[in-house]
């Protein structure tokens, strides 16, 4: 929405006339107009996108540049209403990536150096590059928010480290590309996931090339407790190796390896693969800052809570909710979660990064222990009383039944930017129809830390959740641009493909990993939200396996082949290299 000042002219009514002259010429479509009283200088015009470029004669490619422009021309406030459509079209997406690479290794796979050049694809501006996340995302492991500022005044958020791997020596190249595209944004982990897949795929590269099963690769270049972190962290909690060891035994993924080779030779057009996925996750707190409002209601004894996260999906009210309930010792149906508005829930930090859901309980649990450090003196009086009289006693005795809290953490040193690390495991498996290049997931395995959960529902449901969504991302929902004018031609579902009832895998395995704990973690949990999403690369090497399987009836499988995100299935048929040749009986 844009508004311009209001202004007391008599041009602002001298040009009712020439809007009502617009209206009546452009074919309008969704139009709302306010017949208000000319005399009152703040009347609001609406419109739908297509009649604001009608209007202006030109059209625009930002929203805000178009209701600047009918605010100069009317003078007035304008509002603009456009189509899901239309936001698909002029919106950017998460970034496209281009990467090269050379990695340095021995015999049996143990990484001496990598050296990367990334180039992000980031449209018109780069003002949410996570391009400079793939230096210290790159060694699959940890999350660190810092921000480069370079001379043409665009900025990248820098998230960092995600995978378990320890490359003695790394060199990395980073280039944000200025496209003729809209500006390319932030989506759910961003960089992080990107980045787990570079280094996955180089992981793959390497096992091809020594003949070895790509997680007995990616098992010899794990680190150990007490080594240091691209960031130079030194590591005290890496559990990844007992978890990698211990998942592969309850996923059977040696003897579900065996039964793919027997399948792929007895099959001459259907081929099966399967991949797995490690990953190691670091919970940075460092300029993150949220804050929390409680009041407790003395007619009953219900409890408001006020925080400064966004509940977009993800749980963090019911967790909130979970936390205030059990640090006051109240059922959870007394306490509601109210929307949060700047007067009580001002300068929060954006809601991102993982960490929200747990800074925010970390504030509420704050609040909690004010309230009730208030509260116990007249509670230790009342030993037989219910909540709701101890509350109204309180009120009687004029005690503040109140409190608010400001969380901004921040770790020891510079070289410790991570909190804790959390850990988890993918296993993947494909089957393809190598003449149609479309593929089922037979079944997935995923293991994820979440330490002691606050609320194992929810966080069951975001791995599932985060799961599905990669599962989009790396398959189907694929961007294509009309070549000569550039405009997005998968703006709608016709075209463009997210994950329905049909992509879920017929087999899905989901557990939180047993008798873990966090003692850096708020009430001992781990960070969930966006972490499985990164492991969701696997369906990736996974269809690269059955692809391989099938280039190897034509014996074209022992050379390494370049694959491209998302595996649409156009993608896959072609890269399984059918030849009408092959369509012959035995």
């Amino acid at each position: 929405m844009g508004r311009l000042g209001a202004r007391r002219s008599r041009s602002m009514f001298g040009r009712q006339e020439e809007l009502d002259q617009c209206i009546g010429e452009a074919n309008w479509g969704r139009l709302w107009w306010k017949n208000l009283s000319r005399q009152h200088n703040c009347m609001w015009s609406c419109f739908s996108r297509s009649c604001c470029q009608q209007v202006i004669k030109f059209p625009r490619n930002d929203s805000a540049d178009e209701c600047s422009d009918l605010c100069l021309k009317f003078c007035r406030p304008v509002k603009m209403f456009q189509s899901l459509w239309d936001s698909a079209k002029m919106i950017g997406k998460r970034n496209p990536y281009y990467v090269e690479y050379e990695a340095g290794f021995d015999a049996n796979g143990k990484l001496a150096g990598i050296i990367t050049n990334v180039y992000a694809n980031c449209g018109q501006t780069a003002t949410e590059s996570p391009v400079s996340a793939v230096t210290l995302w790159g060694d699959n492991g940890q999350c660190l928010f810092f921000r480069i500022y370079n001379f043409i005044k665009e900025f990248t958020y820098c998230c960092v480290t995600i995978l378990g791997y320890n490359c003695p020596n790394w060199k990395v190249s980073m280039t944000n590309c200025k496209t003729n595209l809209p500006a390319n944004t932030w989506t759910r982990a961003p960089g992080s996931t990107e980045s787990i897949f570079f280094i996955e795929y180089i992981m793959e590269h390497i096992a091809q090339t020594l003949g070895k099963p790509s997680i007995d690769v990616k098992r010899a270049n794990f680190y150990k407790n007490g080594d240091r972190t691209i960031t130079g962290q030194p590591l005290k909690d890496f559990t990844l190796a007992e978890l990698t060891d211990s998942f592969l035994t309850s996923a059977s993924y040696r003897q579900r390896l065996q039964d793919a080779a027997t399948f792929n030779l007895n099959n001459r057009w259907r081929k099966r693969g399967i991949s797995v996925t490690p990953m190691k996750y670091g919970s940075t707190w460092n300029g993150n800052n949220f804050n929390c409002f409680i009041s407790i209601f003395h007619s009953g004894g219900t409890v408001a809570v006020s925080h400064g996260g966004v509940e977009m999906g993800q749980g963090i009210n019911t967790k909130v909710a979970q936390v205030v309930a059990y640090e006051l010792g109240i059922p959870l149906d007394l306490v509601s979660i109210k929307p949060n508005f700047s007067l009580t829930n001002a300068n929060a930090n954006s809601t991102g990064g993982s960490v929200t859901s747990e800074l925010v309980s970390l504030a509420a649990i704050n609040c909690c222990s004010q309230l009730k450090a208030r509260i116990d003196p007249i509670k230790n009086t009342m030993p037989n009383a219910s909540w709701s009289d101890i509350i109204e006693a309180c009120f009687v005795k004029t005690i503040d039944l109140s409190a608010r809290s400001w969380i901004a953490p921040k770790t020891t040193g510079d070289d410790a930017p991570v909190n804790y690390n959390t850990y988890g495991v993918t296993c993947t498996e494909v089957e393809l129809d190598v003449l149609t290049g479309e593929h089922q997931i037979t079944r997935m395995d995923v293991i994820h830390d979440c330490g002691e959960s606050m609320s194992p529902l929810v966080d069951v449901g975001q791995i599932e959740g985060a799961i599905v969504m990669g599962l989009g991302y790396y398959t189907s929902e694929e961007l294509v641009y009309e070549k000569t004018t550039g405009a997005l031609v998968t703006y709608s579902t016709w075209k463009y493909k997210p994950p329905t009832t049909k992509d879920i895998p017929i087999d899905f395995r989901v557990q939180i990993l047993q008798n873990s704990s966090n003692p850096s973690g708020v009430l001992r949990s781990k960070l969930v939200a966006e972490p499985p999403l990164c492991m969701t690369c696997s369906v990736v090497f996974a269809l690269r396996e059955a692809i391989k399987a099938a280039r190897d009836e034509i014996s074209q499988g022992h050379d390494w082949f370049q694959i491209n995100a998302p595996m649409t299935v156009e993608k896959v048929q072609q890269y399984c290299l059918p030849d009408i040749a092959q369509f012959t009986y035995n």
